[in-house]
C-alpha cells in the first residue's frame, strides 16, 4: 500500500510513498499495489498495478507499508511461487509470521526478532 493509511487513497504526507521513493532513488525497481490508489501523481518511479499478485513477480522482497486488511488474506503460497526471494518486510506487523513461514517466506517485522539467517 502507498496511501498514508488503510481505507483511503490519500498520498499526502504518506510515509509509505516516501519509503518507496527513497528505495527508487537507491536504484530499486518498484511495483506497488494499493486498493485505493490507481497511480502516483507526478514523475514517480513507482509503478502501481491493480493486481497484488503482479507485485510479486520476480520481486527481491515484498514490503508492506500500509495496513490494508486484505493483505492478510492474500494467497501467500501463490506469492511465494512468484518472487525471486521470499522475504516480506512487514513495517506494520500486519501479517501472521507463521502463515508466511508456512508459505516459505521469511518475515521481517518492525520491532521483532529477525530470523538467524533471514536472506538464505
Amino acid at each position: 500500500g502507498l496511501a498514508f493509511k488503510a481505507g483511503t487513497g490519500d498520498l499526502r504526507d504518506s510515509p509509505a510513498l516516501a519509503v518507496a521513493e527513497d528505495l527508487a532513488r537507491a536504484g530499486a525497481e518498484l511495483t506497488a499495489h494499493d486498493p485505493a490508489v490507481g497511480q502516483v501523481p507526478g514523475a514517480s518511479a513507482v509503478q502501481v498495478v491493480d493486481d497484488p499478485y503482479l507485485v510479486a513477480k520476480d520481486a527481491a522482497a515484498l514490503v508492506v507499508l500500509t495496513e490494508w486488511p486484505e493483505f492478510r488474506d492474500l494467497d501467500w503460497p501463490r506469492l511465494a511461487a512468484s518472487v525471486a526471494r521470499p522475504v516480506v518486510v512487514d513495517t506494520r506487523n500486519l501479517l501472521d509470521p507463521a502463515t508466511l513461514a508456512d508459505a516459505g517466506f521469511t518475515h521481517l517485522g518492525v520491532g521483532t526478532r529477525p530470523p538467524a539467517t533471514p536472506f538464505e
